[in-house]
């Protein structure tokens, strides 16, 4: 059986930030981290859809809009992902200024 990427993190180690957590050709999965796994509590689920609508309509209010693919909640609740398409890495660079931007601003 073929071991997922994402689950070899060792999520005791994980601290908050943002990550490149995959790439799958043109798309590109990043992991915006705001919890720490195993250690902090989870972010209720209030907060999450509130962060999940603030980021995803400020990403497709940007010049990178037709390149946002998702942004929304992990299910454990420790964080958001973005994934994105036909990104070179500088507009990825300015995707996770705008969303950190918006979501720790």
């Amino acid at each position: 059986m073929e071991i997922i990427s994402s689950f070899q993190v060792n999520h005791i180690k994980l601290l908050r930030g943002f990550y490149e957590s995959r790439i799958d050709g043109d798309v590109i999965t990043y992991d915006l981290r705001m919890k720490e796994p195993n250690r902090e509590q989870v972010m209720s689920t209030g907060a999450c859809h509130t962060i999940e609508h603030i980021g995803a309509t400020y990403l497709r209010n940007k010049d990178i809009a037709k390149d946002v693919i998702y942004f929304g909640p992990m299910g454990c609740r420790t964080g958001f992902y973005m994934i994105m398409r036909n990104i070179d890495k500088t507009k990825g660079k300015i995707g996770r200024a705008s969303c950190r931007e918006r979501v720790y601003g």
